[in-house]
C-alpha cells in the first residue's frame, strides 16, 4: 500500500479514524472527508501520531449536501489525480423525519446518496489506478431492509430503525449495480458489514433515551472500532481481493447478502432514482 492514494469519508472518527490508522500504517496516503475543520485536523494528527506516517490530509464536506459533495469532488479530482482506493464510510442515524437541503430524508440522504455521487463523482479518478476499489460501509441492519422509494422523500409514519435498514440495504443494491457497470474495468466494488461497533454514531441527535439505549447496548456487546475496521482495511489491502467485485464481507470473509440485494430489477430501480433525484450530469 505504499504510496497508494485512499480517500475515506468519515475519516476523523469511529470505524473511519480506525481504518485511517491501520492503511496509514501500510504507508498509504490517507484524504479523510468530513465535515468539521477541528474535527479534521484533530484526526489527522492522531492519525499521524499513531501511524508515523506524515502523508495524511483532509477535506472539508457536508455529505448531506449534493451542492457540499460536488464542490468538494472537483477539488479532489485536481489534488488526488489518482485514487486507488474509495472508502465510503460516513453514515448516520436520525430519530426524525428531516429532509436534506435537496429535498432528500437525511437517513437516505447521508448514507445512500453520499455513496452514490461521491463515488461516480471521482470514478474517473479511480479508473486511473491499476487497481482502483470502492469499499462500501453497510451493515448487516441490510437484511431487514426494504426499499421504498417514495420515503426517500415523504413522510410515510418514519421509524429510525426502518429508515436505518433501507439505507443499508440500498449500500448493497448500489454496490452489485456498480459491480456490473465496471465490469469491464479496472476496478472493483465491494460492501461489508463491520460488525456491531462500539461508536458514538447511535448518540448523534438523537433524544436522550435513545442515546442511552444505545450506550447501554454498545457497553454490553460492541467490538472495538480497531475489530470494526479490519474488514474495510482487507477490502482495501488484501492481495486476494484485487479480483473479487461484486460482493458482500463480514469479519474479511465473503458473506451472503440478502435476497433483496440480488435483485437485478431492483438495483436498476434504485440506480435510476438515484439518478434523478441526484443528477450526475
Amino acid at each position: 500500500m505504499i504510496n497508494k492514494n485512499i480517500i475515506i469519508t468519515g475519516g476523523n472518527a469511529g470505524i473511519g479514524l480506525a481504518t485511517s490508522i491501520g492503511l496509514a500504517k501500510k504507508g498509504a496516503n490517507i484524504f479523510i472527508v468530513c465535515r468539521s475543520k477541528g474535527k479534521a485536523k484533530k484526526a489527522v494528527d492522531e492519525i499521524k501520531r499513531a501511524s508515523g506516517n506524515s502523508n495524511v490530509k483532509y477535506f472539508l464536506a457536508d455529505l448531506s449536501s449534493q451542492k457540499s459533495i460536488r464542490a468538494i469532488a472537483e477539488i479532489i479530482k485536481k489534488e488526488v489525480p489518482v485514487i486507488d482506493v474509495l472508502i465510503n464510510n460516513a453514515g448516520g442515524v436520525f430519530p426524525e423525519f428531516k429532509l436534506s437541503e435537496d429535498g432528500l430524508e437525511m437517513t437516505i440522504a447521508t448514507n445512500h446518496f453520499a455513496y452514490f455521487l461521491f463515488t461516480n463523482l471521482l470514478l474517473d479518478n479511480i479508473k486511473k489506478s491499476a487497481e482502483g476499489r470502492i469499499v462500501n460501509v453497510s451493515s448487516d441492519s441490510h437484511y431487514k431492509g426494504e426499499i421504498d422509494v417514495e420515503s426517500f422523500t415523504v413522510n410515510k409514519g418514519y421509524f429510525i430503525l426502518n429508515a436505518y435498514e433501507q439505507s443499508k440495504l440500498a449500500n448493497v443494491l448500489f454496490t452489485n449495480e456498480l459491480a456490473k457497470r465496471l465490469a469491464e474495468t479496472n476496478v472493483t466494488v465491494n460492501a461489508l458489514h463491520p460488525g456491531f461497533v462500539k461508536t458514538n454514531i447511535g448518540n448523534k441527535g438523537t433524544q436522550w433515551y435513545a442515546g442511552l439505549v444505545w450506550s447501554l447496548m454498545t457497553a454490553i456487546g460492541a467490538i472495538s472500532t480497531d475489530d470494526g475496521a479490519k474488514t474495510s482495511i482487507y477490502l482495501a489491502s488484501a492481495a486476494e481481493g484485487k479480483d473479487v467485485t461484486g460482493k458482500y464481507f463480514d469479519k474479511c470473509k465473503q458473506k451472503i447478502a440478502s435476497p433483496l440485494a440480488f435483485d437485478s430489477k431492483l438495483q436498476k430501480e434504485l440506480w435510476d432514482i438515484s439518478e434523478q433525484l441526484c443528477p450526475l450530469a
